[in-house]
């Protein structure tokens, strides 16, 4: 062989070292070279011939592609990993093109392109398909160098086959690949524009791949996100294979799950619970053993001095407990001395009124479990009297039971049938499904419960009558307050009819209203239905001269409210109650502008108009009657020093008035320096009065176009927080914002890749996410809650972990796994109610 061959071959084994795994290659692609060149005659049998070269007797250095496509060829022949990869291919060795595609969650034509390429496409009985072997070789290819990567995705541009792309064809890829992931945003087309000038279509109509490699290689953006081109795993794309479980796994699946849990692991959390939930603890604690030390003085005094029988002390311990905790469920509708607690950092401590809605319902059940007992005992001892017959002393007074006329009996039917219809309608599948109204009407059947049990037995008025008392007083307050022109009688401002089914509702704060940040109030609108309140968290700051609440579709209430004001502004049936209307849903923009120019009219009314107009005004528009304002765990915000805010869907309204209420404090902390003229922020007006000093704000959301209102909140922070940086340039950011878009169903992966390099490059080149005009970033699919978790743990020390506050409003399901990290990092965990 000539030496000029021999150097021919030496620079072939040179390759760019992106990724681990050139390396690797590079040694395959080095012996391949090796065998091929020893048997190599003539300069027709070169390699070059393998690779489709035209060579001439002055053997020329080759081209970045031919290297690249060296590196696939070894790829496609090696069999060893392969091989090494094939213990858990399935007996049923062909996976259809379609089904494919839908395991890698990435567009039909792009695997199919992909596959074409390869070879590894069949027809079998008329049906597109790829063997399983061929699937983990398209595994390794797509995990092995960078280069190999950017080789595949050029001729997957490429569609006519003549080794340039054009300005077309990449255009029309972009374009059918986001009409198959049905995603469509205003500035799409803009985006997709922008990208093709990063690879020069702006000046020219084609490029080849070596100009391809170059811009990707010298740019930092798309290089990483050529990283995405991949496939995270074979097994996943295989059939499953059933593993050879035990008797109790395959016979017993729940059974064996409980027994998984009991590791270390899961002790860990449990002793982190209760070390965390000390209180809780407690109070639990002492709500047992005083039940407990009711149960043994009513057992020992009836079975030892009464000489009872066993029906009757059943009967008469769960009467007993009957009348502890029906107090009890009072107490736990107090929302004004719930209120007074949570205001107070001491006694919400020790008083866990958080957890006052889970522990109403715990006690729920357990009075419908005792009430059940305690009449099926009574319906039993019934039976062994032997004066009067039994249904004589189920349905009648003729034996006198009772302290009032011998009514113990019918009341006691009474008492069951009012509790079973309070039960029934109070449960989750009524309330959540668009029966409110059913579930509002039905616990307001506790009046005449409370009047039966005082009638059913002659103690239990010594039980109730404290707590009852209290809470008629309450309720007293709070009609008086909601009636008030000063504190809940008031008007609608204006009404904007937002995307996606929401409704926001502007209403004029009453003088004498007063909340904090994250509060809720209960509302009632005579138009839609005259008796009936229902609870919306306040979403603007307490600053504002408005109160704004949004209002999702979720029952047949919101559902009137909302198509009330829509079919008023189709018919323009707006003069009689002078409410301005603003479809956001048809021009964000204009409804954005239109809005703020009426609010700012509003405030100079207010401002300048008599009260006695104020009142007259208020004739004129659609009545609103607020009763509250009722505290959150929200409240609890501004005591930590890291606040970390998690929100589902429309539970992020919580936030937005926190949000507000911040951005507030930095407007109102702007001042003009008299020397310089430059904007200055005072910190002891904008932090002096919270232990407040960091925010991550975490929203996950299906469709980003539901909530434009709260990212024109966003974005107005953001630019406060950016002044407020630049004047003081060794501040920390102040919040951080994580959003995560669920709609888009993309794993990370091969489907997940053009998606990142239009947002990515869109983000580069205006600064702004594509979604969302944020400066933030927008995540695709779920967030990754242990890497989440695991980072802000990372920022802080074990001695700081109890300053850190986690935040969440959001669907049960979330719940659960938030809770269960918070426990794992030792977070202080607070829910608000969704």
């Amino acid at each position: 062989m000539s030496s000029e061959h021999e150097t021919t071959i030496t620079m072939e084994q040179s390759s760019l070292e992106i990724s681990t795994n050139d390396i690797h290659l590079n040694v395959q692609v080095d012996n391949q070279l090796r065998v091929m060149s020893n048997h190599v005659t003539s300069p027709s049998d070169s390699i070059f011939d393998e690779i489709n070269l035209p060579i001439s007797v002055d053997v020329s250095i080759p081209s970045r592609r031919e290297l690249i496509q060296v590196q696939l060829e070894a790829l496609l022949n090696n069999p060893e990993q392969s091989s090494s990869s094939s213990s858990y291919i399935h007996e049923a060795n062909i996976i259809s093109l379609e089904n494919l595609s839908k395991k890698l969650n990435t567009p039909h034509f792009i695997v199919e392109r992909i596959l074409n390429i390869l070879g590894f496409l069949s027809l079998n009985e008329d049906v597109l398909s790829i063997s399983q072997y061929n699937v983990i070789r398209l595994t390794q290819i797509l995990n092995s160098t960078t280069d190999v990567r950017i080789l595949l995705f050029f001729m997957i541009l490429d569609i006519n086959n003549d080794n340039h792309i054009s300005k077309i064809e990449m255009n029309d890829f972009f374009k059918l690949y986001f009409q198959n992931l049905s995603f469509n945003t205003h500035n799409l087309e803009e985006a997709i524009e922008t990208f093709l000038k990063r690879f020069h279509f702006d000046t020219q109509n084609e490029i080849n791949f070596e100009e391809f490699y170059s811009i990707i290689i010298e740019d930092e953006t798309i290089l990483r996100i050529f990283s995405l081109f991949s496939i995270r795993s074979t097994r996943s794309l295989l059939p499953e294979i059933k593993s050879h479980e035990n008797f109790i796994h395959q016979y017993f699946p729940r059974f064996y799950s409980y027994i998984a849990l009991l590791n270390v692991h899961q002790m860990t959390l449990v002793y982190n619970y209760l070390q965390d939930n000390i209180p809780q603890i407690i109070l639990f604690i002492i709500y047992f053993l005083i039940n407990l030390a009711l149960s043994l003085y009513v057992i020992i005094f009836r079975s030892t001095i009464l000489k009872n029988n066993v029906c009757i002390i059943f009967a008469r311990v769960c009467g007993m407990l009957l009348n502890l905790n029906c107090s009890l469920i009072l107490i736990l509708t107090l929302k004004q001395t719930i209120l007074i607690i949570r205001s107070k950092r001491f006694l919400r401590y020790w008083i866990p009124v958080d957890i006052h809605i889970d522990f109403h319902k715990f006690i729920g059940r357990f009075i419908s479990i005792l009430a059940i007992i305690h009449t099926i005992a009574h319906m039993i001892n019934f039976g062994y009297v032997q004066e009067y017959s039994w249904s004589i002393l189920m349905f009648t007074t003729t034996p006198h039971i009772g302290w009032v006329g011998g009514f113990a009996t019918l009341s006691g039917i009474i008492l069951s049938i009012v509790l079973a219809i309070i039960i029934i309608f109070s449960m989750n599948w009524v309330r959540r499904k668009g029966y409110f109204q059913i579930f509002y009407w039905s616990h307001r059947f506790y009046l005449i419960f409370f009047v039966f049990l005082i009638i059913h037995a002659e103690n239990s008025w010594k039980w109730i009558i404290g707590p009852f008392i209290w809470f008629s007083l309450e309720k007293i307050y709070s009609n008086i307050k909601r009636y008030s022109t000063h504190t809940g009688r008031t008007y609608l401002n204006c009404v904007t009819i937002e995307q996606s089914n929401v409704i926001s509702l502007n209403i004029h704060k009453p003088k004498n209203f007063i909340f904090k940040p994250g509060d809720y109030i209960k509302i009632n609108m005579p138009q839609i239905a005259p008796y009936e309140f229902h609870p919306f968290t306040i979403s603007n700051a307490p600053e504002d001269n408005s109160l704004r609440l949004h209002i999702q579709i979720n029952g047949n209430w919101t559902k009137k409210v909302y198509e009330r004001y829509k079919n008023m502004s189709d018919n323009d049936d707006i003069s009689e109650t002078h409410i301005r209307i603003y479809r956001a849903d048809l021009n964000p923009k204009r409804a954005c502008i239109e809005e703020r120019s009426y609010e700012n009219t509003i405030e100079n009314e207010i401002n300048t108009t008599t009260m006695n107009d104020l009142n007259n005004l208020s004739l004129k528009k659609e009545i609103i009657i607020i009763d509250g304002p009722y505290s959150s765990c929200a409240r609890y915000i501004f005591d930590c020093e890291h606040a970390i805010l998690i929100a589902g869907g429309i539970g992020v309204t919580p936030y937005a008035s926190i949000l507000s209420s911040l951005m507030a404090q930095f407007r109102a902390s702007r001042m003009n320096c008299s020397h310089c003229q430059n904007t200055i922020h005072s910190k002891k007006i904008l932090l002096d009065n919270y232990r407040l000093r960091k925010v991550d704000f975490i929203w996950i959301s299906r469709d980003h176009k539901s909530f434009e209102w709260f990212f024109k909140l966003l974005y107005e922070f953001e630019k406060e927080q950016d002044i407020y940086l630049k004047s003081h340039p060794t501040e920390k950011r102040f919040l951080t914002v994580h959003l995560y878009l669920t709609e888009l169903k993309i794993d990370k992966n091969i489907g997940h890749h053009p998606l990142q390099l239009i947002t990515e490059v869109w983000t580069q080149v205006t600064g702004h996410d594509i979604f969302t005009g944020l400066k933030s970033k927008t995540h695709i699919g779920r967030p990754e809650w242990d890497k989440v978790f695991n980072q802000f743990y990372l920022e802080h020390n074990s001695s700081m972990i109890n300053n850190v506050g986690i935040f969440f409003c959001g669907p049960t399901t979330m719940n659960k796994t938030i809770q269960t990290m918070c426990n794992r990092y030792r977070f202080n965990f607070y829910k608000e109610n969704f």
